[in-house]
């Protein structure tokens, strides 16, 4: 009796064999496209949505899905993925599940908003220089941008002047395509349509100075241009008259 409890008891602390090794598994999975709880746009019908986002598995990835309550598709088995889901208009929600070679799972699991719909124009910022032609830097120039879209409320326009350095920045600008204006007293005003590419972007600009002929007097109007000339014809007459 004492004999078996001693088997019993060697074979309790015993190593476990080859076959009874105990594997570790670890995965890894994060979602960068959408974000939770965002907003998306789609103009297909029926609508879909991009998801993307990184992965990884110990034991290698078999596959990683898809679901929403419109459909399912298959994202691959890269570390790095990126598909497009059918989803229903409204409140969505997106299941990405990770998969590895021995049937372990992962899930993430993101809820959005499905605008079916052409996305709105982004806010998007402008810096830069306001310059002279000698490359001198322009102060206290007004810089007005003026959205080229046709809105129901008429053109988002954002306007903001240049520091001692020439420098500007323009906030919250709607959409890529805008009428940028520059203007300051002693320069010609400059008028140009940009079509920008980025949410931030950087566009100097130069001033050139107006010509001598075009500036007027101080205190000197046209109105009274236009007096003192016939003040001075007046005095010519007279003065005729008089040698008359």
């Amino acid at each position: 009796m004492i004999f078996g409890v001693l088997v019993l008891f060697s074979a309790a602390i015993a190593p476990a064999t080859a076959g009874d090794t105990t594997v570790e598994t670890s995965t890894f999975l994060s979602v960068t496209l959408p974000k939770q709880y965002e907003t998306v746009w789609s103009d297909l019908v029926p609508p879909r949505v991009e998801v993307a986002g990184r992965a990884g598995a110990s034991n290698g990835i078999r596959e990683i899905v898809v679901e929403s309550s419109a459909g399912r598709v298959s994202c691959g088995n890269a570390t790095e993925f990126a598909c497009t889901v059918p989803v229903a208009e409204g409140n969505e929600t997106i299941t990405v599940t990770l998969i590895d070679n021995l049937g372990k799972t992962s899930e993430a699991v993101l809820h959005v908003y499905v605008n079916v719909d052409v996305p709105p124009p982004p806010w998007i910022y402008v810096i830069g220089t306001v310059r002279d032609t000698d490359g001198r830097p322009v102060s206290g120039a007004t810089v007005t941008v003026k959205s080229g879209l046709p809105l129901a409320w008429g053109p988002h326009r954002v306007t903001t002047g240049t520091a001692g350095d020439g420098g500007y920045l323009i906030e919250n600008a709607f959409g890529y395509a805008q009428n940028i204006s520059v203007e300051k007293e002693g320069y010609l005003p400059l008028h140009r349509d940009v079509s920008f590419e980025n949410i931030t972007n950087r566009l100097d600009l130069e001033l050139e100075p107006e010509p001598p002929q075009a500036r007027t007097a101080p205190g000197f109007s046209a109105g009274m241009g236009i007096l003192a000339l016939a003040g001075g014809l007046l005095a010519v007459r007279a003065a005729r008259g008089r040698e008359r």
